[in-house]
């Protein structure tokens, strides 16, 4: 990842941000998403971080098998099927099935056509700002096509925010 979208990342500011790579490698990050994580230190691997790490599932990401562990598994699967010989993401994909809570759901999400990210609304216990959702928007930066850039808007409270709509594609 260039020094470009490193420096962009690491400079947005109200939003939490990340870039990782294709197989989920966390290469930049700014300070409001080290926030999210209880010891500050962003994971390795934002995937298996979602998908694997207890203290994530148990008490930051709420509502986890339904929101985020089935919207996850399908873009992990549909990762293997578009590199099958990548020794990286077989490997993820195996530590996945192989784990008690998120095994299953990768299995039954097998039919589950992966969605992107971009405009999910998610719930979250935030170390330090408390009970409340993220909304998702994510882009692939263009001079790493598979790598993805994802900025969460955290909004606090119980109660569910709006999806926003989509962009318009009509043209005036």
């Amino acid at each position: 990842m260039g020094a470009v979208w490193r420096t962009v990342v690491e400079g947005v500011t109200g939003s939490m941000a990340y870039i990782a790579d294709r197989h989920w490698n966390v290469v930049a990050c700014n300070d409001e998403f080290r926030a999210l994580i209880p010891d500050g230190d962003p994971p390795a691997n934002i995937m298996r971080w979602m998908l694997l790490d207890d203290r994530v599932r148990n008490k930051i990401l709420l509502n986890w098998t339904e929101d985020w562990a089935r919207g996850a598994c399908p873009a992990l699967r549909r990762a293997v099927t578009n590199h099958p010989t990548d020794p990286t993401l077989i490997d993820l994909a195996s530590e996945v099935r192989r784990d008690p809570l998120a095994g299953p759901i990768y299995l039954a999400t097998a039919a589950s056509h992966p969605l992107h990210p971009d405009g999910a609304v998610r719930q979250v216990n935030h170390p330090t700002k408390g009970l409340g959702w993220v909304i998702a928007s994510a882009a692939n930066p263009l001079p790493e096509i598979d790598s993805m850039f994802v900025m969460m808007q955290y909004r606090p409270g119980e109660i569910r925010p709006h999806q926003p709509p989509p962009l318009s594609t009509n043209a005036r």
